[in-house]
């Protein structure tokens, strides 16, 4: 019985070039593809941060007019309650209504989904748009000095609370807690005492003590005010910024 043999003719160079070629593109074409999937995740990514970048400042914008609103009441009603004093025409129960609605302070808290999780994604290198990021950078710089001068006031209002303890009669003031309106026309939470007890003559070093506290630390809303609304102005110009390069690609 014959055995045949197949010969096996050895392969010109041409086609281990061509077999090279198509295993390089098969390579290369896997690559791009990985690439492109992996680019098209991050825009995914990069599109749904910055919606709720977007979602936070439409918050962040209402808070501030807020919180202005607040600060610039408060800063009127000290306004009023200076005058009477320099006019000696303040009275016990005044200094009671007056006091214990000045102590109370309007925060601002940035809502920050959006930014946290860009920056648990590495950061704002995802972002394409310089604008954005600038913004951001910006918004962020101003939203941490007005945090410091927050901390400022309440660090000042918290000795004027203190304050209150030695000046204050406390049956007073828990009649005054146990009546407050949180809806208070112009942010007055406290209502005037119907009596209260000869504070401005008992002690008028620890009362004058308690006035300028009061004023230092109410004052600062006029720093607050200048900051918020600078903090305004960059988020409406970074929320303008984000809503025309991918407000179309919002859900």
């Amino acid at each position: 019985m014959e055995v045949h043999h197949h010969s096996h003719h050895p392969k010109k160079w041409k086609e281990y070039i061509t077999e090279f070629l198509m295993l390089f593109l098969a390579v290369s074409l896997g690559f791009m593809a990985e690439n492109i999937r992996e680019h098209q995740i991050e825009k995914h990514r990069e599109i749904a941060y910055l919606q709720n970048v977007h979602e936070d400042l439409k918050l962040d914008l209402k808070s501030i007019d807020t919180v202005l609103s607040q600060n610039t009441s408060r800063l009127a009603l000290l306004d009023t309650f200076l005058v009477s004093v320099q006019n000696k025409t303040v009275t016990n129960e005044d200094a009671y209504f007056y006091v214990r609605n000045l102590v109370l302070r309007a925060t601002f808290e940035s809502s920050h989904v959006g930014l946290d999780q860009i920056k648990s994604a590495g950061g704002l290198r995802m972002i394409k748009n310089k604008e954005i990021v600038t913004g951001i950078q910006e918004y962020e710089r101003t939203l941490d000095a007005t945090a410091k001068m927050e901390v400022v006031r309440e660090g000042t209002l918290e000795q004027a609370r203190f304050q209150m303890a030695v000046v204050f009669d406390p049956i007073i003031q828990y009649q005054m807690m146990k009546s407050q309106n949180y809806q208070g026309v112009g942010w007055t939470r406290f209502q005037r005492p119907q009596k209260a007890d000869l504070i401005l003559e008992k002690n008028p070093a620890a009362f004058k003590e308690l006035l300028n506290l009061v004023l230092q630390g109410t004052n600062t809303n006029n720093y607050l005010n200048t900051r918020l609304n600078k903090l305004k102005k960059i988020g409406q110009k970074l929320d303008s910024a984000i809503v025309k390069e991918y407000g179309d690609k919002f859900h």
